[in-house]
């Protein structure tokens, strides 16, 4: 599908120039229910963001309270796997309360391991109003909701097939937006080989039918084929990733131009030392574009961050972003007059410390900045956000 696919919009779980945000508690401690473990949590984060609406000029600033209620369960019957979870992320803004807003976010996840064959099904529903793609920076109140199902199935020798489905419908609440509320349908069907237990490679064929509700115009069709490789290379390095090329036909070719693009998703773990991690990610897509007679742009997102143990109770996070967003139809630039291409370059930079005095008491303090630099001079921004959470788990 188009937007925030999993494997495909992977920053949205590191966060574009941040990752490791506060506001989302880690597991300190579980319940253990007769073999089902329960991990409830509460956190309070208090960030002050010097422009909340990602404008580049006349910013306006606040002082946002995050109220963060939570709870996971997880059972492992045999070799199966059950896994619920539910948070809340409570925003209350101390002088733009209009922009106060409850986000939600609930997941369910199913893995069952059977002698030559793996069943997986996962619901992931999300009520937010973070800004969706790197385009649209500013609060818009949206339900995101994704099932997805799939099976692996080992043939012979190291050799095996696997599927998957996944239905995505995303639903802007806010009339504006409510152009590019769409239904995505994903099959994916691959073959892969087992190099370990632990890792395997793969060949990947996708099709994509994207449908918006109310603007049929955009509705295509993709077709990727993608090679790739999953698992723990060594003890110390795993590696997801996958890439290829994605043909996407829309229904009204004479409207847009059908394309051929090369597409990336990479998500890498190194741990040189037993105190220091290293995470990468690396994201190449084709995004639904709200601007002027472009219906998509290309993105290009790679985020790096670092985990030090500085001591056993103590772990500082520095994190580096870059990102490039191109469009592909001349517009009238207002800051000149000329006919271009909008081209953004987008910067990000943050350092975190966390500290965990007790098993069930987590605190952490966080920087990070975000700039916008456009040939388009009005969607420039810069924003810092500086914040620090107190987290409660049992």
């Amino acid at each position: 599908m188009k937007k925030r696919r999993k494997l495909w919009v992977l920053l949205a779980c590191v966060g574009f120039g941040g990752g490791l945000l506060a506001g989302e508690p880690t597991p300190i401690w579980a319940l253990d229910l007769d073999g089902i473990k329960v991990t409830p949590s509460i956190a309070y984060t208090g960030e002050y963001d010097d422009n909340i609406f990602r404008t580049p000029t006349n910013k306006v600033g606040d002082y946002i309270n995050h109220i963060i209620p939570g709870i996971a369960v997880e059972a492992t019957p045999g070799h199966h796997k059950l896994s619920a979870s539910y948070r809340a992320d409570i925003l209350l803004y101390t002088h733009n309360s209009n922009q106060d807003f409850p986000r939600q976010y609930a997941n369910l996840s199913t893995i069952f391991n059977f002698n030559r064959l793996q069943l997986r099904l996962m619901e992931s529903f999300v009520h937010t109003n973070d800004f969706p793609t790197s385009e649209l920076t500013t609060p818009i109140p949206r339900n995101e909701n994704y099932l997805t199902g799939g099976l692996d199935y080992d043939l012979i020798n190291r050799w095996g097939i696997g599927f998957d489905f996944t239905w995505g419908n995303i639903n802007y609440l806010d009339s504006t937006f409510n152009f590019i509320s769409e239904n995505a349908y994903t099959y994916a069907t691959n073959i892969f080989y087992r190099i370990t237990g632990k890792t395997r490679v793969f060949a990947e064929f996708d099709f994509v039918q994207d449908v918006f509700w109310n603007d049929r115009t955009r509705d295509d069709y993709r077709y990727r084929g993608l090679l790739g490789v999953r698992g723990d290379l060594t003890e110390r390095f795993s590696l997801t990733a996958k890439g290829g090329y994605e043909y996407l036909d829309y229904y009204q070719s004479n409207l847009y131009p059908n394309q051929n693009n090369f597409v990336i998703a990479l998500e890498a773990s190194y741990r040189p030392l037993e105190r220091l991690q290293i995470g990468l990610a690396v994201i190449r897509s084709v995004q639904a574009s709200t601007f002027a007679n472009n219906a998509d742009y290309g993105s290009f997102n790679t985020t790096l961050v670092v985990t030090y143990a500085f001591t056993p109770k103590i772990l500082i996070l520095p994190r580096v972003a870059f990102g490039l967003d191109n469009y592909k139809v001349a517009e009238v630039n207002p800051g000149n007059g000329a006919l271009e291409k909008r081209l953004d370059y987008l910067y990000g930079v943050g350092i975190g410390i966390r500290y965990q005095p007790l098993k069930w008491l987590q605190l952490e303090a966080n920087y990070q900045f975000e700039r916008r630099d456009s040939n388009f001079n009005d969607f420039n921004y810069s924003d810092n956000r500086v914040f620090f959470t107190v987290a409660l788990s049992m």
